[in-house]
């Protein structure tokens, strides 16, 4: 099974790129026909009603961004992300009703917590694919319970650490944020992977999790604490791919055992929409924000982003990257080359930088390291 995989998705009806892809800034929608299977990220509730909820950033476009979503290629979504609750339950009532409409499939938003974890199956001639999608940038209140609906969630528990002396010496350094998984959210995913693999070739987990990159420090690498472990654990439970979203920019990659953990596959295309806009981003800072932050995520890696060609068979799925450009309006475009070969050069050096032993071809084929696993294991022992 050939997956096309890419991250956030916003439509709202804007007018798009031409092009054949034979030149840098010709669209890239095209990229998304290849495979027997596109899936991406809608980052955005489909609706015009609903009430606001009370915080910096809540977004809303159109329900025709479904048959969109259709037209471009997209077969499958998912929906278990922060903005889902946006604009209410009533929202994504309306969100799901336009997916079912245009032919798209989802996960990850139920009446109930049963609904919401459950699996979107997939048949591609004789091979299914079982998607689930979970939430752990979880806004209070999003999450589906056993009589309440709502999206579908692996909590995170946080605390923080500091050295007094050092802080006293270097004033303004901010904590080191230590963070795990909720454990019984995690033995729920658990079992549900295992029950669902049982009756599936291929499952497929969508996570929205991590730190976007304008507010993760440095020395804290662009992983958060819980994500490495929690994706090798749903992988030890049966998942053969982890699709990764909610960062804005590309992460590594990571081969753990038989499956592929995508930890951030980026953008594909974010268009202005209602909340999401210069005019919005100023009245939300003035009525909804109550943390000393900014909105600072239109910035360079924002820009920046591939489509992910995952192949899905018996032994270790395959993993090859398409750069992309977003262009001034976050519209997906074909990279210039020296822009192409930056993402692919910078992508390599953070999985390097992760320790991971990969090894990213000029294609973009991303490959194991297998001499500098087996050396680095032999060190081990």
């Amino acid at each position: 099974m050939d997956l096309t995989i890419v991250g956030d998705v916003v439509v709202s009806g804007w007018p798009r790129p031409t092009g054949n892809l034979s030149r840098p800034g010709d669209s890239a929608f095209d990229l998304l026909r290849a495979g027997d299977l596109t899936i991406g990220n809608l980052e955005v509730p489909l609706t015009d009603r609903g009430q606001r909820a009370e915080k910096l950033v809540a977004m809303r476009a159109p329900v025709s961004g479904a048959s969109e979503l259709a037209g471009f290629g997209f077969g499958l979504v998912s929906l278990a992300m922060n903005h889902a609750l946006d604009y209410g339950v009533e929202g994504m009532r309306d969100t799901v009703r336009a997916l079912d409409s245009a032919g798209v499939l989802h996960a990850g938003f139920g009446e109930s917590v049963t609904e919401a974890n459950r699996a979107r199956v997939v048949s591609v001639r004789d091979t299914t694919l079982a998607f689930f999608s979970f939430c752990c940038a979880l806004p209070l209140g999003f999450n589906a319970t056993a009589d309440k609906a709502g999206i579908a969630a692996i909590r995170v528990r946080q605390s923080f650490e500091f050295d007094s002396g050092f802080m006293d010496e270097t004033p303004g350094t901010p904590p080191f944020v230590h963070s795990s998984a909720h454990e019984p959210d995690v033995r729920t995913a658990e079992a549900l992977i295992r029950e669902t693999k049982q009756r599936n070739d291929f499952v497929a987990v969508a996570l929205h999790w991590g730190v976007p990159f304008p507010y993760l420090p440095t020395s804290q690498g662009p992983l958060a604490e819980y994500q490495q472990p929690l994706a090798r654990r749903l992988i030890d439970a049966g998942a053969d791919i982890i699709i990764g979203h909610h960062p804005h920019c590309l992460h590594p990659v990571e081969f753990y055992k038989h499956g592929l953990i995508l930890y951030s596959t980026g953008n594909f295309v974010f268009d202005w929409c209602d909340g999401w806009g210069p005019g919005s981003m100023v009245a939300a800072e003035e009525t909804h924000l109550s943390a000393p932050y900014r909105p600072a995520l239109l910035a360079g890696p924002w820009f920046e982003s591939a489509v992910f060609r995952v192949g899905l068979a018996k032994g270790a799925p395959t993993l090859r990257l398409e750069p992309i450009e977003l262009d001034s309006d976050s519209q997906p475009i074909m990279p210039r080359p020296e822009v192409a070969a930056s993402i692919l050069a910078r992508f390599a050096a953070a999985c390097r930088d992760l320790g991971l032993p990969l090894v990213v071809d000029d294609d973009g084929l991303v490959r194991r390291d297998d001499a500098n696993h087996l050396a680095g294991a032999d060190t081990a022992r």
